[in-house]
């Protein structure tokens, strides 16, 4: 079994994609477990190099799948989260609640109770108002909570505008100007235990100079603190690691670069780090398989409609970010190509995948597609638009494959619907 137009990338849902095609309706999620263990591991390398105590938080809103947390878990990979569901999915898949932070700008009180009660590692206060809230509900339950302080150091990532977190002009974290005010509020209460500065600029970043000037801040920030009678012990530098949506592999994230920056700007201080990567651990160990329903021709174009659409891998629509796509066959590769433009069947002229990209010119009905490097932002934000199903999740692992999530259907979730008089 090959899949077409097939280079450097490489997983193992493409030589197993009959046999979970024949067993689980498409379209459905396969992920690769191999790709994540190894991104993890390659990633510990680049830490152990460094010989400082970085902590590694995974991001979970990249795919909160329960098996995906499992098996960064057995690595020695906390999670970092930023809902209360994705908090109680984290302790359900047997995170240890000192290998959990919460992060979020818009954390309600019965979520901020909740995770004082789950005695968490770290909760990343984002402002003022939530600190005061955090105060209150920590002194009414009488129990402490670590908290770390997420600085807005209005530091452009140089990255898409939807996923820019660090300026200004976005909601994220507490301004320069406030911090001080926030730290001595912090202090002013035996239940408020204060950790440090937490930040997070953005996603897809490759600029690594983006990254030291975040590092130049917060060293001049503990610094400061310190010597002022608030120590700090530990910063948490975010993630947002650049992954490359191509077929090649490149081009990839220089970790080597970043590290480098951060011992050059970071390697002096005596306190620990925290990073949070999500996308970098995930994104290249997904694959999204789904079915030709027509091809389709037109004066202007050639369509080829899929099964899957837009409510199951939204990325291209919010972002136009278009994922490499390859047909998968038994057949030898195919010499002729075809101009086409890959849709779903949303009743949306934005439930597009692909633009005029280059398929084989023999493409039919009931023929494969895999849509590559879902494993991140591709279940976490799909959606039942249309009525349509959320769709199953396969991984593979050491050979062996596994259904890790059913397809929820139209008929389980219509049953949530009621007609309850509540006057």
């Amino acid at each position: 079994m090959t899949c077409t137009d097939f280079t450097p990338y490489k997983h193992f849902g493409f030589s197993n994609y009959s046999d979970i095609t024949q067993k689980i309706e498409t379209p459905v999620y396969v992920y690769d477990s191999e790709i994540i263990r190894n991104q993890y591991q390659n990633l510990q390398k680049i830490i152990a190099n460094l010989g400082k105590n970085i902590q590694v938080r995974y991001a979970i809103k990249a795919n909160s799948n329960q098996a995906i947390l499992k098996l960064l878990h057995e690595q020695g990979c906390g999670v970092e989260v930023v809902s209360g569901g994705e908090l109680l999915r984290a302790l359900k898949a047997g995170i240890s609640c000192n290998k959990i932070i919460f992060s979020g700008v818009g954390k309600t009180e019965k979520e901020i109770t909740f995770a004082i009660q789950s005695e968490i590692e770290q909760l990343s206060v984002e402002s003022l108002e939530e600190l005061h809230v955090v105060k209150k509900i920590a002194t009414a339950l009488q129990k402490p909570i670590s908290i770390g302080l997420r600085l807005n150091p209005n530091i452009e990532a140089k990255t898409h505008k939807k996923i820019t977190t660090g300026t200004d002009k976005n909601k994220f974290g507490i301004p320069l100007e406030q911090l001080m005010v926030a730290v001595s509020i912090a202090h002013t209460s035996n239940y408020l235990n204060f950790l440090g500065i937490s930040v997070h600029i953005g996603s897809q970043i490759q600029d690594i100079n983006a990254y030291r000037q975040v590092f130049k801040q917060l060293k001049n920030l503990a610094v400061s603190l310190t010597s002022k009678g608030y120590p700090v012990r530990r910063l948490d530098l975010g993630g947002g690691f650049y992954v490359p949506y191509t077929l090649s592999g490149s081009p990839q994230f220089d970790l080597k670069a970043y590290a480098q920056a951060f011992q050059e700007e970071l390697g002096d201080l005596n306190c620990e780090f925290v990073i949070e990567p999500g996308r970098y651990l995930v994104a290249e160990a997904g694959l999204l398989l789904t079915k030709v329903l027509y091809v389709k021709k037109t004066p202007s174009r050639t369509f080829v409609i899929v099964d899957a659409g837009m409510n199951d891998m939204i990325r291209t629509a919010l972002y136009g970010i278009e994922h490499p796509i390859v047909l998968c066959s038994d057949k030898e590769n195919a010499v002729e190509q075809i101009i086409v433009d890959v849709v779903g069947p949303v009743c949306e002229s934005s439930d597009s995948f692909a633009t005029q990209i280059s398929l084989p010119k023999n493409l039919k009905a009931s023929d494969i597609l895999a849509i590559t490097h879902t494993g991140a932002y591709g279940t976490s934000l799909s959606s039942t638009y249309n009525s349509r199903p959320l769709i199953p999740e396969v991984m593979i692992d050491k050979g062996d494959i596994y259904l890790i999530r059913e397809s929820i259907t139209p008929e389980h979730l219509s049953s949530f619907e009621t007609f309850k008089r509540l006057t």
